[in-house]
């Protein structure tokens, strides 16, 4: 480093003794080729001119060089190779439930597709719907906003020793069946496609979750639908839960594979944060060498855990900082894995740990997204969020509508 250090300073002074030597230049010139290729009327490309193509590309070439400047945040600024979109999954717990259509309506301008939690595939192949009063009108609302919807299904979970989805994607006949109703639910609601959402898949379906997703993709890419999948992230294949989800064969057959890079801590552990920085990076860094980037989206959480003895709730930013308030609770930020968390003693003395996601550590996430020049990511769930999050996407994406 201090050999580059000392190549530089000389550099700067031949560049100061060469502009000493031309004419002055207007202050708009854009770059050090423009000011060096001043001319005092020759018709060619003067001698100066050509020092300056030379100093142009030795200095393109040394800012190669130079580690990234840090931001604000310690990390690294690292400017968009291209749009990204921003995809918000969306929910209605109940019929009234407008929190996800609030979301969208404030911030139509940045969201590029929806993906409306609206349907549950059962293990025969039946369809069943599930929230939501209005599909018509959040559908027209995205429509008319350039916003695409793509219907979000999930798999029905294990009961009474019963797997649903392994004997979904391990017969033919049934898997049949499934994409027929799915196709007749989108063309019934106009929807752009659909986003697959199938969680503990057994391990012993990975290639018929894949078969599922190539049969999908015959039945609905020819029809101009979008086919995409929500998948577990992963670093190794030795994790059971996400073993079925085959990245390099997925990655064939559909449009928009997004990695569910949270809940690295939840219902199922102890207090930590909700997705860790290094946890995420490893993630992400592991699926790329198998989804192409321009087909990844890194999952976002909109919301936090509540650990105590009482039990794990799963709670919105909103709630999260009322709560905050209500016992005057320090927030604090665990500088490893950039997240906040805070800590308080309700009402009957219970302790309770509180871990979130906020604006603050959405930036880092976003500089992962541009650092490896992925797709965009995808919010769970719109309405959750902090309100902070949508100054935070402006700011670091190029946002693709």
């Amino acid at each position: 480093m201090r050999d580059y250090k000392k190549q530089l300073s000389w550099l700067l002074v031949a560049v100061i003794v060469m502009t000493a030597m031309v004419p002055a230049a207007p202050a708009y010139a854009f770059s050090l080729q423009d000011l060096m290729g001043q001319t005092s009327g020759s018709g060619g490309q003067s001698f100066v001119g050509l020092i300056g193509v030379l100093m142009d590309n030795l200095f393109g070439k040394l800012a190669n060089m130079i580690p990234g400047v840090p931001n604000n945040n310690g990390g690294e600024v690292v400017t968009p190779k291209q749009g990204k979109e921003i995809v918000g999954f969306y929910a209605e717990w109940w019929g009234k439930d407008t929190s996800s259509f609030n979301s969208l309506k404030a911030n139509a301008d940045a969201i590029g597709t929806i993906a409306p939690f609206w349907a549950t595939l059962q293990s025969d192949g039946a369809l069943t719907n599930r929230g939501g009063d209005d599909h018509a009108s959040v559908v027209d609302f995205a429509k008319k906003n350039n916003v695409s919807a793509l219907l979000l299904v999930n798999n029905a979970k294990e009961a009474n020793g019963q797997v649903p989805i392994h004997m979904l994607l391990s017969n033919p006949d049934v898997r049949t069946k499934a994409i027929v109703n799915l196709e007749e639910y989108i063309k019934q609601y106009k929807l752009d496609g659909v986003n697959i959402d199938f969680e503990m898949v057994p391990a012993e379906d990975r290639d018929n979750l894949t078969a599922f997703m190539k049969e999908l993709s015959n039945r609905l890419k020819p029809q101009g639908y979008l086919v995409t999948i929500d998948v577990f992230p992963k670093q190794d294949e030795s994790n059971d839960v996400a073993l079925a989800y085959d990245y390099a064969q997925l990655s064939q057959f559909a449009d928009k594979i997004m990695i569910m890079t949270y809940d690295n801590h939840g219902m199922w552990s102890k207090a930590g944060p909700i997705a860790g920085i290094e946890w995420v990076e490893k993630n992400l860094a592991y699926a790329l060498k198998s989804i192409p980037k321009n087909k990844l989206y890194l999952g976002i959480a909109a919301y936090g855990y509540d650990w105590s003895t009482k039990g794990i709730n799963s709670l919105e930013y909103g709630t999260l900082m009322d709560l905050a308030k209500q016992y005057n609770a320090e927030i604090k930020w665990d500088e490893q894995s950039k997240s906040p968390h805070f800590a308080y003693r309700d009402a009957d003395g219970v302790e309770h740990q509180v871990w979130f996601e906020n604006q603050e550590s959405l930036k880092y996430k976003l500089d992962l997204v541009n650092r490896y020049d992925i797709a965009g990511v995808a919010i769970w769930k719109l309405g959750e969020e902090d309100p902070g999050y949508w100054q935070v996407f402006k700011d670091k994406l190029h946002i693709k509508k």
